[in-house]
């Protein structure tokens, strides 16, 4: 099965060059950056014996955009995310980097808001503490665990106004939590419920209510639609794109699910063993993946339309980060390794070195495939025409010369 047999985005990102939503998104704020990771490395454990979980990771996070963040179980996605944000507990250990903030406070932000561009590995806690919720929220992975089972869902809302805006009376923050609540499909009588008593879905919206509470410049997702059902992850889905057109906030979701983040990102990043190994925009990397991993996250999942074809799927599984195998580290189970794979480590770089769109990252691959010094050839399903790249001038004379006939007998 090619990527091509993937199903198609039904409801995808907005592009970066179309109308200016939402009161982060004006034409001069939609498409610059707000979030800047710059090679952060963290490590569980110190010593010899620390496990390296994130590598030398380099992400831009776009305003009114989403990003996602693609990759198996241990990957390092949670890692990078927690980190970023100083959420990271022990024994997780920041190593090295930078996580550049671009706050452009809006009328919900608290007075004493931090502005300007700040790096939050180097923020006290007090600003720290200024950035949470009012400027970065999370949404947690599994609400169940992430929400306080024996306080109502309207008093967790509360505590966050009464945290970070303290002008708001008692009956304000009642009326702001209806509306938050309204804003995510439950009516407001839903204030009074323990979290038990609520089902997955309307749990997991009431996360999100929570972290949009304030209207942040950055939503950070982590895995919000685990352990749903398909109709509900629709549903969610949705409902985070109808309020990051309105909102204009940008988001970073995280997720296992390739096919989710093709609907919902606008750029991706795939991570393998705690390494990026590609970034693209959405519609590039589903029609036209460069990296052997990515390809075969597209080909693990079935087609919902045409022909049935066999899923060819990912051989064997992750390795284990406290023996990572030298060279590139997904070599052992990648059908298109070359003896270099498994000696020499390769690094993400630009496909190419041309004049990138404003508001869009360079495309980028780990993979010697793509070496131009390489003699061996691109295998063709990782060398898909990129939707992204402009048609040639004269299209007859770009297209490969036809294979000659064979002689006949």
């Amino acid at each position: 099965m090619s990527a091509g047999h993937v199903v198609a985005p039904v409801t995808g990102g907005a592009p970066a060059s179309g109308p200016a939503s939402g009161p982060a998104s004006g034409p001069a704020g939609r498409g610059d950056p707000v979030l800047e990771i710059r090679d952060l490395c963290v490590d569980y454990g110190v010593g010899d014996d620390a496990v390296h979980a994130v590598v030398d990771a380099n992400l831009t996070l776009r305003r009114g955009q989403v990003l996602g963040l693609a990759g198996e179980s241990g990957s390092g996605k949670s890692t990078l995310a927690y980190a970023a944000t100083r959420l990271l507990r022990e024994p997780g250990v920041i190593t090295g980097g930078e996580v550049l903030f671009h706050s452009q406070p809006n009328a919900q932000s608290r007075p004493d808001a931090v502005t300007g561009t700040a790096d939050l590995l180097d923020l006290g806690e007090g600003d720290l503490q200024r950035v949470r919720w009012s400027e970065i929220s999370v949404v947690m992975q599994s609400a169940l665990n992430a929400l306080n089972p024996v306080t109502t869902i309207g008093r967790q809302i509360e505590d966050v106004l009464k945290a970070h805006r303290p002008d708001l009376n008692r009956a304000g923050r009642v009326r702001r939590s209806t509306e938050l609540l309204e804003m995510v499909g439950i009516t407001g009588d839903r204030l009074g419920s323990y979290p038990f008593e609520l089902s997955g879905g309307m749990r997991q919206r009431a996360m999100i209510a929570m972290a949009l509470a304030l209207e942040p410049q950055v939503v950070i997702m982590d895995e919000p639609t685990t352990a749903l059902d398909v109709v509900t992850q629709r549903e969610i889905l949705e409902e985070l794109i109808r309020l990051r057109d309105e909102l204009g906030f940008a988001a970073l979701f995280i997720t296992h699910d390739l096919s989710l983040l093709i609907e919902l990102a606008d750029e991706i990043a795939v991570m393998y063993a705690g390494r990026l190994v590609e970034r693209a925009g959405s519609e590039s990397l589903f029609r036209a993946p460069r990296h052997p991993y990515t390809y075969g996250l597209l080909n693990s999942f079935p087609p919902m339309h045409g022909a049935r074809v066999a899923m060819t799927g990912i051989a064997g599984s992750p390795p284990d980060l406290r023996s990572i195998p030298s060279g590139c580290a997904f070599h052992p189970r990648c059908r298109y390794a070359m003896e270099r794979c498994s000696v020499d480590e390769p690094q993400l770089v630009p496909l190419s070195h041309g004049p990138v769109p404003p508001g869009r990252s360079p495309r980028e691959v780990s993979c010697w495939r793509h070496d131009p010094r390489s003699a061996e050839p691109v295998p063709a399903e990782l060398n898909q025409p990129d939707p992204a790249d402009p048609a040639p001038a004269n299209p007859a004379a770009a297209a490969p010369a036809p294979a000659p006939e064979e002689e006949k007998a």
